[in-house]
């Protein structure tokens, strides 16, 4: 059953918000069997909502349309859409009850919420008992569903009202699986290489692919009325991809490899700690934003000068000058005087030329040494990245995350991808 998303405001084509309740019901429906063919964003122009709302009962099955239901001048959605579809406005007595129930500051304010219970002829207020007027017009036996245009108001109706009712105009039940891997250190060409045969071989199976900077994310989807059937050839094709990745899986769904890392280190009764040059923080950063972490990680220092790597972490005058800042000699004593110092059994060291300046022959921008200290031995390792600064940064995180969660789960130093 194929549907599209209107999303109507002016915030929303001029740039100033970012229209993330369609993604968000896109998600949702999807996942419920009811997928989305078009989504479209429109200004308060009349004209345009028109024409979009008539094109769109032409060519779907349902239609949900987004924002214009509120009491200001610019919300023109109910006037709009009774002009469209020669639907009189009427004068709901649901919403009406509720706007005389609720307090008002001034004649002015009554006037504009009264504006909210003139609905088009033939409206079904989907949450009478709601704040929001949102509601549910058959028109051509195609239903369309009116919802308020804040974030937390269009979650409420999708969820408990809209995806329940578009049972009733689905014909028969349709069973979709879905997961997503995400991969790090393979393009999203080479994955797709490993895949073709898959995705044709089995019906009902789909594989997207979608880069996320510095992962690819990809989602084997399995859709058909028989759900047996359906999980038997999710199970198989998930099975065989994860094989296929192998190491280059770093999370699934909505896991991220930080909290990986988090799960292995606590399983394993391990602390870690950072040392960040570089990255200037940014590894400590994406440790810190997970609940619980302080069971794991003991804490971070950037060292960005000399210095500082001198003074905090004993890091010898002498490597630096035979050897620079960026070195494997110099990662791995931050490495070890991260680890003295906190008296973690692990730790992680970044140094790098992020750039855009910075760069030599022998040593250019996106060069980036990463050390790894266990319980057992310290190692470093180089790498080249490429890319803006953010970028550099951004991959050096990621590397020296993967790293670690390489050698919890395997017992690896530094098998994974050097560039990017």
């Amino acid at each position: 059953m194929n549907g599209e998303i209107i999303a109507i405001g002016d915030e929303l084509v001029s740039g100033k918000v970012l229209n993330t309740t369609a993604s968000f019901a896109a998600n949702k429906l999807f996942t419920a069997g009811c997928q989305v063919t078009r989504i479209t964003s429109i200004g308060d122009n009349p004209d345009d909502i028109e024409e979009c709302l008539l094109a769109a009962i032409k060519r779907s099955k349902y239609v949900i349309i987004t924002g214009g239901l509120g009491p200001t001048t610019d919300d023109i959605t109910n006037e709009v859409t009774s002009k469209a579809l020669g639907r009189p406005q009427v004068l709901n007595e649901i919403i009406l009850e509720k706007i005389r129930r609720a307090k008002q500051r001034s004649a002015n304010s009554v006037f504009l919420r009264e504006k909210l219970a003139w609905l088009p002829e033939g409206a079904e207020v989907l949450n009478p008992e709601g704040r929001a007027a949102g509601y549910l017009l058959i028109h051509q036996d195609i239903p369309l569903f009116f919802l308020p245009g804040v974030p937390k108001e269009l979650e409420d109706h999708l969820i408990n009202r809209v995806i329940p009712m578009l049972s009733r105009f689905v014909p028969e039940k349709i069973y979709i699986r879905q997961q997503t891997f995400k991969v790090f250190g393979l393009s999203e060409t080479e994955i797709n290489n490993l895949f073709e045969k898959l995705e044709s071989s089995q019906d009902g199976l789909s594989i997207g692919y979608y880069p996320n900077f510095p992962e690819v994310n990809v989602t084997a989807t399995v859709k058909g009325p028989d759900s047996e059937k359906v999980a038997e050839i999710f199970h198989m094709a998930c099975n065989t991809i994860e094989q296929m990745l192998g190491i280059h899986v770093v999370a699934v769904n909505q896991e991220t490899l930080e909290e990986v890392v988090g799960k292995l280190l606590l399983g394993k009764g391990c602390v870690l700690s950072l040392s960040e040059s570089c990255t200037g923080g940014l590894v400590s950063q994406r440790m810190t934003s997970i609940p619980g972490s302080s069971g794991w990680f003991e804490g971070g220092v950037i060292t960005y000068s000399n210095k500082s790597k001198e003074d905090f972490l004993g890091v010898s005058p002498k490597t630096l000058s035979l050897y620079g800042a960026v070195s494997s000699q110099a990662a791995t004593e931050m490495a070890n005087g991260v680890k003295g110092l906190t008296g973690t059994g692990y730790s992680l060291a970044i140094t790098g030329i992020a750039g855009p300046s910075g760069g030599t022959t022998q040593k250019p921008v996106g060069t980036v040494y990463i050390a790894l200290s266990t319980p057992q031995r310290t190692v470093a390792e180089r790498f080249q990245f490429t890319g803006t600064r953010q970028m550099i940064q951004i991959l050096a995180a990621e590397t020296a995350l993967n790293v670690l969660r390489l050698h919890l789960s395997y017992g690896a130093y530094f098998h994974c991808n050097r560039s990017a």
